[in-house]
């Protein structure tokens, strides 16, 4: 056999392959013989039709199918010749065979893209958003808390801001007309919240059970969609004290609201701290798909984007556009794909590896801080799939640990303040 290898793109091999007849002769006497056992000719007993007579009548369908099964073989000799590891079916086209004449075929196929990484030993010079909670984050999130045990009274003098409103919501069309199938029944509305809020809060704000009032709600695209709700009964929140009893129903462990103020200040800024070093791994991953020269395999895109598609479709199965979710999702998967590859090739070039002790040592951790779930926590890593989830999750953490050592990063200081008037910013449309 003699095999030559083309590069057609930094993911695309095509291989010719050719094999001498001499090599071919014997299997193909042999693959005659058990082509003779699969069919019946008049004179003749199964699996004893000579081989000229096989020939004179079936030539071209043993061929045909010796061939394939040359290929097979073939095919995957000449991939372990020429050190190739596809990640694609092969496409096979100018097959050439007959009796007494060599095999040739080329297989173009799809394999990992050899790539190289970027210089990123202090060269990644990077941003890190800092952010400073304050007292008004430590407030909403006890009122969020308050809002958990609070009690609903329902009220008959029309509803105000932050109210609950019980309504049955129809779509209307541009003229407001009803849309058949298109009803919303019983859904609670809170006044001034997201989109009931702005012209919407002055609409919805006095009403009180059996009103009628007509409202306008923007979809992602900014699409108006009219829609009519009669309102069918109107509540308010009760909250609870901000007393020792309700901080000992939250929390036992708690003695003052001093004491709650500061646990909650920690969470609320652990989470942002977890939110910083997220947004600076995706800081990291921007750098290295920016410096490196690599192109996304078609196979892999395709397949990425079938699963997606698939998994979309479950979610939505009645208004799904197929077409319109490809367009918003391909930039996304090509992006996740060249991470990925080069993903493999830092662990590989790092020599990063998580063993059996890093996988337990993690669950007894988990155990730790969850001591009532222990026998599901361990139920659950026992799995097979859970359990290379789990090691892929910490070769990512320790990647991102090592890549984060490696960066120049810059504080930026945010305050949760500023934060807040550019929502409230957006929110008017300023």
């Amino acid at each position: 056999m003699i095999s030559k290898i083309k590069s057609i793109n930094s993911f695309t091999k095509k291989i010719t392959v050719s094999v001498a007849w001499s090599d071919l002769e014997e299997p193909f006497t042999n693959h005659i013989k058990l082509f003779s056992k699969k069919i019946n000719m008049p004179g003749f007993r199964k699996g004893k039709v000579p081989k000229k007579i096989i020939l004179q009548n079936y030539k071209s369908e043993v061929e045909a199918d010796f061939a394939q099964s040359a290929i097979d073989q073939y095919y995957a000799l000449s991939l372990k010749e020429q050190k190739i590891v596809p990640i694609s079916r092969a496409n096979i086209d100018k097959l050439d065979f007959s009796e007494k004449k060599s095999l040739e075929f080329e297989a173009t196929v799809e394999v990992q893209p050899d790539f190289k990484l970027p210089n990123f030993s202090k060269k990644m010079k990077l941003k890190k958003n800092n952010y400073i909670a304050d007292d008004i984050d430590v407030d909403k999130y006890i009122e969020e808390i308050q809002l958990q045990f609070s009690e609903l009274k329902t009220i008959e003098d029309g509803s105000k801001n932050e109210d609950l409103i019980l309504v049955d919501m129809q779509e209307l069309d541009s003229s407001g007309v009803p849309l058949i199938g298109k009803k919303i029944e019983n859904r609670y509305i809170k006044i001034g919240d997201g989109l009931f809020g702005g012209d919407n809060l002055k609409k919805l704000t006095g009403l009180k059970k059996d009103d009628n009032v007509k409202i306008e709600i923007p979809n992602a695209e900014n699409i108006i969609t009219k829609f009519s709700l009669t309102v069918k009964m109107v509540q308010k929140q009760i909250l609870p004290d901000l007393n020792n009893a309700f901080l000992k129903k939250v929390d036992p462990t708690i003695d003052n609201i001093d004491e709650f103020r500061k646990k909650v200040m920690d969470k609320i800024q652990s989470q942002l701290n977890g939110e910083a070093e997220e947004q600076l791994s995706e800081k990291i991953i921007d750098f290295f798909i920016d410096k490196t020269k690599l192109d996304a395999p078609d196979s892999m895109i395709e397949n990425t984007l079938i699963n997606s598609i698939n998994e979309a479709r479950k979610r939505d199965p009645n208004n799904f556009d197929e077409e319109k979710y490809k367009i918003d999702v391909k930039s996304s998967i090509i992006r996740s794909i060249k991470w990925y590859l080069i993903r493999n090739k830092l662990i590989d070039k790092e020599n990063l590896k998580i063993d059996d002790k890093d996988i337990d040592k993690h669950v007894e951790l988990l155990v730790e801080n969850s001591k009532s779930n222990e026998n599901e926590i361990k139920r659950f890593y026992k799995k097979p799939s859970n359990m290379l989830k789990l090691k892929d999750d910490l070769l990512d953490r320790n990647l991102f640990k090592f890549l984060k050592e490696q960066a120049i990063v810059k504080l930026i200081d945010i305050k949760t303040e500023d934060l807040r008037k550019q929502n409230e910013s957006l929110n008017k449309g300023d």
